[in-house]
């Protein structure tokens, strides 16, 4: 079977969700304290960053009222959820991939493909909602204040609807190969 446009569009989606759900799980810009930045796993003052492997309670806040204790529930939890996010992410890619080399006229890679990315994209919505929120209620964050989301955070954001629009691509062309396979 030939590879169609859709099967292309959506894998070039799918490669953008996994870029953008990549740097955002890895950089330290979820949210910026004046000169602090944090990140789901680094909090960095200056160019001095520590990883939150390298510590148990929470960095110490010199000169700061607000305190985020990286093992609150909610931090965990963003952390668990933008890792089973990008999990799904990469899997679903690598399915994707492989069926672009395949050849098989009974299998259908895009019903999976498709279902992969709408649990990435829920997990991601649901770790994003659950950062914005917790930190909203514990920091104050704010567009207008010295504590405010960062281009990490938004990124993240993207991703999880980067991986929406995937899904729907992947169920469009799942669509498109069941009308097809009936005809032949």
């Amino acid at each position: 079977m030939m590879t169609t446009l859709c099967a292309i569009v959506g894998l070039v989606f799918l490669v953008l969700t996994n870029l953008a759900s990549i740097i955002s799980f890895a950089t330290p810009y979820w949210i910026v304290e004046g000169q602090r930045n944090r990140g789901l796993w680094a909090f960095c003052e200056g160019q001095t960053c520590t990883w939150v492997f390298q510590t148990h309670h929470g960095l110490p806040e010199q000169g700061s009222r607000k305190h985020v204790d990286i093992s609150s529930s909610w931090w965990l939890a963003t952390q668990g959820l933008m890792s089973v996010g990008l999990g799904l992410s990469l899997f679903a890619l690598l399915v994707a991939t492989i069926a672009l080399c395949c050849e098989c006229k009974r299998c259908n890679s895009s019903h999976a493909v498709s279902g992969l990315l709408m649990l990435a994209f829920l997990s991601t919505l649901v770790a994003v909602v659950v950062f914005g929120v917790c930190c909203d209620l514990k920091l104050g964050v704010s567009i207008d204040t010295m504590h405010h989301f960062a281009w990490s955070f938004w990124l993240a954001a993207a991703a999880a609807g980067l991986s929406l629009l995937s899904a729907i691509v992947y169920a469009c062309e799942s669509r498109a190969r069941y009308h097809y396979s009936n005809a032949c």
